[in-house]
C-alpha cells in the first residue's frame, strides 16, 4: 500500500509532464480510478486511506486538505509532509511511491493515459453514474457531508467493469 500523498504526487508529476496539471477534483478522481483498478487487478488497496463519498465524488480527505489552497486552480506543486530532523528541527518532504513498486507506478501511468484527458467535472460525472460505489454510498445518506466508501464495494465495481470489457 502506498501513502495517499505519494500517489497524489505521482499523478501531479505525470500531469505536469503532460502539460496538464490537475485540479483538486481531477486529482481526487484519478486517485479513485487508480485505486479501484488496483483493487480489481491486484486484490489489494493501492492507497493506505479510505475514500469518502463527498458531494462531488470520491475524496481522500487528507489529500483534499493538502491541496485545498489551490481551490479550483491547477495544482502546480507536490504535497509535503513534515519529518523531524534530530530533536529541534523539521523538514517538509514530498512523499514518493515506495522504492521498487514498479506495479503502482505503471498503474498510475496507465490511469493517466486512459483518464488524464478528462476534466475534473467529466471524471466527477463518471463517478456519479448509477451503480458506482459513490452513488451507492450516497444513496442512503445524501444529506450527510461525508460517507465512507468500502474498498470491497470499490473492488466489486471495478471487477464488474473488467467482466464487461471481456464480453
Amino acid at each position: 500500500m502506498e501513502k495517499a500523498l505519494a500517489v497524489a504526487n505521482e499523478i501531479i508529476i505525470l500531469a505536469k509532464a503532460a502539460g496538464n496539471p490537475p485540479t483538486q477534483m481531477k486529482l481526487q478522481k484519478l486517485m479513485f480510478y487508480a485505486h479501484g483498478w488496483h483493487l480489481a487487478l491486484a486484490d489489494t488497496p493501492l492507497i493506505d486511506q479510505q475514500f469518502e463519498a463527498w458531494q462531488y465524488g470520491p475524496v481522500i480527505p487528507s489529500v483534499y486538505h493538502a491541496f485545498k489552497h489551490y481551490r479550483m486552480l491547477p495544482i502546480t506543486t507536490l504535497g509535503t509532509e513534515m519529518r523531524a530532523i534530530g530533536t529541534s528541527s523539521v523538514e517538509f518532504i514530498p512523499p514518493q511511491l515506495s522504492a521498487g513498486n514498479s506495479y503502482a507506478a505503471a498503474l498510475l501511468r496507465k490511469t493517466w493515459e486512459i483518464y488524464g484527458h478528462y476534466s475534473g467535472g467529466q471524471l466527477s460525472a463518471m463517478t456519479h453514474a448509477e451503480g458506482t460505489p459513490w452513488a451507492n454510498a450516497r444513496k442512503a445518506f445524501d444529506d450527510i457531508y461525508s460517507v465512507p466508501m468500502s474498498d470491497e464495494s470499490i473492488k466489486r465495481y471495478f471487477k464488474g467493469l473488467m467482466s464487461q470489457d471481456g464480453k
